[in-house]
């Protein structure tokens, strides 16, 4: 398919990593392309920019990659939400790419990305397209041969290795590990990496069973997780603590218990509001 004939959205907090995808996709004959960092915006515009290419960072906030992915198939005002999307990420695995599959996604592209897997990627997925399903349980392209997944071998094998360690996790045990990660992250501002990793894991719990709760619970942790790497201050440490104290109660209570679930969401949610207004105070 002629790469002139693409219309792509880049969705990448990163500006950095945006510019390069926008450099690659320009430099392969690409000549519509609009790059956002903030989610929202790009979702307002796609309202109206009807992209047959999506390329979206797994690694965004508050919604990451996959969560954003089942948020866009199944808004019915967008008029591209059938089209393709890509989902790329640095830190590429087994159980990412399913969370990916069930959200929606085409393909799952690992970082650092090449011209040669993006273009080649993008012309599998578009030279062969699937059927689109929309219904009440899933909605995106025929998910019943797996996703496409391509780039970065050596980072996925060895990201793979963690994820298949982590696949017999119930969700009780997956909420125990992301609370060693918070507790390690919130005494050392250098271990956010391991709490976002297993913040996705619950995160993937959650966007596989439709739980919008512990969703936005998940996302408003992740986007406080982010803004802790470059504040740490008490605010921050105690948004932090709020965060995974909200996700074990969340998970300790039954689904019927709908209004206790959706206060303690608010909660987790004005906690990391408050954390970010202490920050631009």
């Amino acid at each position: 398919m002629d790469a002139k004939s693409w219309t792509v959205c880049v969705i990448e907090p990163n500006k950095f990593e945006g510019q390069i995808i926008a450099d690659l996709l320009r430099n392969a004959g690409v000549e519509r392309i609009k790059v956002f960092a903030d989610q929202a915006v790009a979702l307002e515009t796609l309202s109206v920019y009807n992209a047959n290419v999506v390329i979206a960072s797994f690694e965004m906030a508050p919604l990451d990659g996959a969560a954003w992915t089942r948020l866009y198939r199944r808004n019915h005002k967008l008029p591209g939400r059938k089209q393709a999307i890509f989902i790329t990420s640095g830190a590429f695995s087994l159980s990412m790419a399913e969370q990916c599959r069930h959200a929606g996604a085409n393909a799952l592209i690992g970082k650092p990305i090449s011209a040669k897997v993006l273009v080649a990627t993008i012309n599998k997925v578009l030279s062969k397209p699937r059927q689109f399903i929309d219904a009440e349980g899933y909605v995106g392209p025929c998910r019943r041969a797996g996703i496409v997944t391509a780039g970065a071998p050596k980072q996925r094998r060895k990201a793979d290795d963690a994820a298949e360690k982590r696949q017999g996790l119930t969700l009780a045990q997956a909420v125990e590990a992301l609370g060693l990660a918070a507790s390690l992250y919130i005494a050392d501002a250098r271990k956010a990496d391991a709490c976002e990793a297993a913040l996705r894991f619950v995160q993937a719990y959650a966007v596989n069973a439709g739980d919008g709760p512990l969703m936005r619970a998940c996302a408003a942790f992740a986007l406080q997780v982010a803004a802790s790497r470059s504040q740490r201050n008490d605010a921050a440490r105690l948004a932090l603590e709020t965060c995974m104290n909200g996700v074990r109660q969340l998970v300790a209570l039954d689904a019927d218990q709908a209004e206790a679930r959706e206060a303690i969401a608010e909660s987790v949610r004005q906690a990391v509001a408050k954390a970010a207004m202490l920050r631009a105070a």
